[in-house]
């Protein structure tokens, strides 16, 4: 059992007053009681008139059963216990059972509807796609004892404004719209998307083809968006300057950013018109990465025009 924390200043001001006023009827204590929440009180335990309930029902004798178990409080630790909170002097004289055997009627907060209002808030605040998620929520540290189950869970927003990777959200237990207590939960958030991955271990240098790229679905928590692909088109073509692993994630960190086309660079250039191709020869007048439009001059012709990047010896023009 928990020790309950007592501010001993204010029992010695309900002294003060109790002093001041013996008006007061005798208590009598049980040899049951029953409490609906995570404390043993005084008043749990001693029928109180109304201007002693008020002054100190609410002491703090010691932690309450869990739901199910029973406690049993000898003679000897109430008395104690009035002793350490300086009220043996008032109950002097006042016969105490040999024993007071105390009882939960309290439900334990749910562990399933914490889990569901934490996953609730992180996808409908989240900005990816709820099927992209998959949410872990951590079971509470400590049991949560309520006078019934007729409870609603609402969660705040995280100071950090966080809700991927490990999420950290307070939650309010309200009862009858009344706020019974706030509660720490956290998870952990993964997100899932179709990226572009390698087919092969590929070396760096190497330039990528489309043979050599795949898309899966993989786990890209500590990715940001601009860090990976979702189509193969955006890395053909492109320059690897670090080693890829086969199925490993491309990423932004994997591609070269030197151009794959220098200014000067004689090229083959692919006119494509109604579906028919034709290859001549081009020299680039700028350098140019894959996707990228770039100037070319015709060496015959000595005319320029534009065409798209597609690899270190490839630009093509659609007519």
């Amino acid at each position: 059992m928990r020790k309950c924390r007592l501010n001993f200043w204010l029992w010695g001001l309900i002294l003060l007053l109790l002093a001041a006023d013996p008006a007061h009827g005798t208590p009598v204590f049980k040899s049951e009681a029953q409490v609906a929440g995570e404390y043993i009180t005084l008043g749990h335990l001693a029928d109180l008139d109304p201007e002693l309930q008020q002054k100190c029902g609410a002491a703090l004798i010691w932690s309450a059963p869990p739901p199910g178990q029973l406690y049993t409080l000898t003679q000897e630790f109430l008395k104690f216990r009035l002793a350490q909170m300086g009220l043996a002097g008032f109950f002097e004289g006042v016969p105490l059972p040999p024993a007071i055997q105390v009882r939960q009627t309290g439900v334990l907060l749910s562990g399933e509807e914490v889990a569901k209002t934490f996953r609730r808030y992180v996808q409908e605040h989240n900005p990816y796609p709820a099927a992209n998620l998959l949410i872990e929520v951590f079971p509470l540290e400590e049991a949560v004892i309520l006078p019934d189950a007729q409870v609603t869970l609402e969660a705040l927003p995280p100071r950090s404004g966080k809700l991927v990777g490990d999420v950290n959200l307070e939650m309010v237990v309200l009862h009858g719209g009344q706020t019974l207590k706030r509660i720490k939960v956290s998870g952990k958030v993964r997100v899932e998307r179709q990226v572009v991955c390698a087919t092969r271990p590929l070396k760096s240098q190497e330039i990528i083809g489309p043979g050599d790229v795949q898309v899966l679905r993989r786990d890209v928590t500590g990715l940001n968006a601009g860090e990976f692909f979702i189509s193969p088109d955006q890395v053909i073509g492109r320059t690897l300057c670090r080693n890829v692993g086969p199925q490993e994630i491309i990423t932004s960190r994997h591609l070269s950013h030197q151009p794959v086309i220098k200014r000067g660079d004689e090229v083959t250039v692919v006119l494509e018109q109604d579906g028919l191709e034709i290859s001549t020869k081009g020299v680039a007048q700028e350098q140019g990465h894959p996707g990228k439009t770039i100037r070319l001059l015709n060496p015959k012709s000595k005319k320029e025009f534009q065409g798209s990047v597609i690899d270190a010896k490839t630009v093509r023009v659609k007519l």
